[in-house]
């Protein structure tokens, strides 16, 4: 095979074409990409420093998901604590309007149901006797005795209890007895009323058993009176619906208002995080009882859960708050962080466009001249080629 003779001058230009082609094919490149370092062999520092900080960047980003996600499990506590306080309200609401009705007395009433006979005359039927008698004391107040006579009727015995200062006699219809009433006793100043048996036990007979304080001294069962009854069942219906909301506030399988923990990262070796401790904020993690509007006490008992309830309420939401708080200022630093990192690994790689437009012009110009000199280089021999003509 023969060998082809290339003379000095065009050996040169040769090899200006070689390197002005690779350079061509790198800006282009360049420009393509928007990088100036594309691979570890254009620049292997700069190209692994900038990987670093890629993927630390990439790391943090995923920790804003969790971030998110966490906002999002106290927004939800958040809207449960809003509603949970407007619950509590009502409820509040509910023992003012008891505590109102009640007036500061305490209420009782018999376990002894009297059929319409029996309200008509108190001896019919065994219930008393003619000439039975009771005492009756309110408080440390006087004992006042009543005697039962024949033809005695619930309405004249109420109309003869109520001249006693600070007590209140009426007869309630029964609900479970059609027909039949029981008698509710109501102390207006608060205090206990004593039901005293003197001859045989008419007091028993028509109050009820009740509970009974030293000797033959009767006080009637505690109970709710019936006007205030409905307000204590509407009482503890929204007590219901305060366990039922918390059960419902739960994100993403987290319920911080049932007890729950939630724990956010905030950075990628997971060194750095915030611990969120949930609170029970059921009616017994909010100390609310069951209601019992039967007394004053008791009312004011409700009126208290209610505000102690409240009182923690409004704890767990400056508690939230401030987690909050903190998890938006992390996820604002964490996305300014990202930005930062991604800037400088950007640094490290990006090309300049302009610089680069700047390169592929100058070096299409220095291949068109390369060419050019190519072809003068070339020209002698072509000289000796035309002694052949």
């Amino acid at each position: 095979m023969a060998t082809i003779v290339l003379t000095a001058a065009m050996r040169a230009n040769l090899a200006s074409l070689q390197t002005t082609a690779t350079l061509l094919g790198q800006t282009q490149e360049r420009l393509a990409t928007g990088n100036k370092v594309n691979t570890a062999l254009d620049n292997p520092s700069s190209f692994f420093a900038a990987q670093s900080l890629n993927n630390r960047a990439s790391d943090l980003s995923s920790l804003l998901d969790g971030m998110g996600q966490a906002i999002q499990a106290l927004q939800a506590a958040n809207d449960g604590i809003t509603t949970l306080t407007s619950l509590a309200n009502q409820a509040k609401s509910i023992a003012q309007s008891a505590l109102s009705e009640a007036s500061g007395g305490a209420f009782y009433k018999g376990t002894v149901s009297l059929t319409a006979a029996q309200q008509t005359d108190l001896t019919t039927g065994g219930l008393t006797a003619n000439g039975d008698k009771f005492s009756v004391q309110v408080g440390t107040g006087p004992v006042t005795t009543f005697t039962i006579a024949t033809g005695e009727t619930i309405a004249t015995l109420e109309a003869q209890l109520n001249t006693i200062s600070g007590l209140s006699v009426t007869s309630v219809a029964d609900p479970a007895n059609s027909g039949q009433v029981f008698v509710q006793v109501q102390t207006t100043n608060g205090q206990t009323v004593k039901f005293l048996n003197v001859t045989n036990t008419p007091a028993t007979a028509i109050f009820g058993a009740g509970v009974l304080n030293g000797g033959n001294a009767l006080a009637a069962t505690n109970v709710t009176p019936t006007d205030e009854l409905a307000l204590e069942t509407s009482y503890n219906a929204i007590r219901t619906q305060i366990d039922n909301l918390v059960k419902d506030t739960s994100y993403s399988g987290k319920n911080l208002l049932n007890g729950d923990s939630l724990t956010v990262q905030f950075n990628e070796k997971n060194t750095t995080s915030l611990t969120i401790t949930g609170t029970k904020r059921d009616s017994t993690g909010l100390t609310i009882a069951a209601a019992a509007f039967d007394t004053v006490a008791h009312i004011q008992s409700s009126l208290t859960d209610i505000q102690n309830a409240l009182g923690y309420l409004r704890q767990d939401g400056t508690s939230y708050g401030n987690n909050l708080a903190v998890i938006q200022a992390r996820q604002d630093f964490t996305n300014s962080l990202i930005g930062t990192l991604k800037d400088g690994a950007s640094s490290l790689t990006i090309a300049d466009k302009n610089e680069e437009g700047a390169n592929l012009l100058a070096l299409q110009t220095q291949q068109q001249l390369g060419i050019q000199s190519l072809a003068l280089a070339s020209q002698a021999n072509q000289s000796v080629l035309r002694l052949f003509a």
